[in-house]
């Protein structure tokens, strides 16, 4: 697998593009490294068919390049290890590691952006409890169904300010 940044497409849901670097892929996800602003930003996984291009251009072996230069790239984890065949196996290892998820389900007619702790894993779906924009906890829980779920996110800023409060 290159170890080169990397440029995805997902025009279904926006035309702006995705970098990061590759850790993994399966028939069903891909895992990255997202990268924003040339800063590591917690790791993406993304849907596999929801993917309209992805690709290494001159613009990603150049901004490769500045990211090694700024110390950036040797803080990759490029063994990380999570079983990505599909999302329940995903997440059957990640919620022993992370306490916190961005959920998306863009293709519904209805996109919807969840924030929370997933509080049980079920064979088509899970369980989460959300909380606001402005830090609180929803009273009811939502269901997520595996197959609506187009994107995931961990260990990024945004999650772990919020972990901060809620420890």
């Amino acid at each position: 697998m290159s170890r080169e940044l990397i440029s995805i497409e997902r025009d279904v849901f926006d035309g702006n593009g995705i970098q990061g670097f590759l850790l993994a892929k399966s028939k069903e996800l891909v895992l990255i490294n997202y990268v924003y602003d040339f800063n590591l930003d917690g790791l993406m996984i993304l849907r596999k068919q929801d993917i309209s291009e992805l690709r290494v251009g001159k613009t990603d072996i150049f901004q490769t390049q500045l990211l090694k230069n700024e110390g950036v790239f040797d803080m990759v984890n490029f063994n990380v290890e999570y079983n990505i065949n599909c999302w329940k196996m995903f997440f059957k290892n990640a919620v022993k590691k992370h306490k916190y998820f961005i959920l998306e389900e863009e293709a519904l007619e209805e996109p919807r952006f969840s924030i929370g702790k997933i509080i049980k894993l079920n064979k088509d779906d899970l369980v989460m409890s959300t909380f606001t924009g402005i830090g609180r906890w929803e009273d009811e829980t939502i269901t997520i169904k595996f197959v609506d779920l187009t994107s995931c996110q961990i260990g990024n800023n945004y999650l772990n300010v919020y972990e901060r409060y809620f420890s």
